[in-house]
């Protein structure tokens, strides 16, 4: 049993199912190994606040020779965000009920998290997070998990669907949980 407390929540995998073929398939590319490195690269650099969607749209333009207005690159971005994680609504409200505070802990774009909050019902019960475009990293990095820790301090629980993400935790002394699926996590956390 866990101590109710603040929860660190990853969105991607977690939250939200991932599609990254809903973008890169549309864009004629048959699996992630043939999009070109330049494009990945943009990618990271909106992930983590170095650059703003239309200058990512730009790179991707200039890099696959494109052209494919702004607002249509955003939306097939955003289309790699598929649907709800089955039953994670519903474990996040009875995590709150049970006196947790989720707070989301999430490589993430900035396009991606307004898409996520305006269309994700889920997203209205943790209104709190900490997100690779503000801090400029991603995880494993410790600033991710140092950027946690100054806001809302040590967390009772990290449930990420990443090993190597969960691996940054250890330096920092952090409790984890692997996400496999919500009925496991709902029972990990005795819920």
């Amino acid at each position: 049993m866990i101590t109710p407390g603040v929860v660190a929540l990853d969105i991607g995998g977690v939250c939200v199912e991932l599609h990254p073929e809903r973008c890169f398939g549309v864009l004629g590319f048959h699996s992630i190994e043939e999009v070109p490195i330049a494009v990945l690269g943009a990618v990271d650099q909106m992930e983590i606040g170095k650059i703003d969607e239309l200058e990512f749209a730009e790179i991707f333009r200039k890099t696959v020779q494109s052209d494919r207005p702004t607002e249509e690159l955003a939306a097939l971005w955003c289309a790699t965000l598929g649907e709800p994680m089955p039953g994670m609504a519903a474990l996040v409200r009875d995590m709150k009920k049970a006196g947790f505070k989720p707070v989301f802990f999430s490589d993430t774009s900035s396009l991606h998290m307004r898409y996520f909050r305006e269309r994700f019902p889920l997203a209205e019960f943790v209104p709190d997070g900490i997100y690779s475009f503000v801090t400029g990293a991603k995880k494993p990095s410790p600033a991710m998990f140092a950027a946690f820790e100054a806001d809302y301090g040590k967390p009772v629980l990290y449930i990420d669907d990443r090993e190597f993400c969960l691996s940054g935790a250890e330096a920092f002394q952090w409790p984890t949980h692997r996400f496999v699926n919500a009925d496991t996590l709902r029972e990990f956390l005795g819920l």
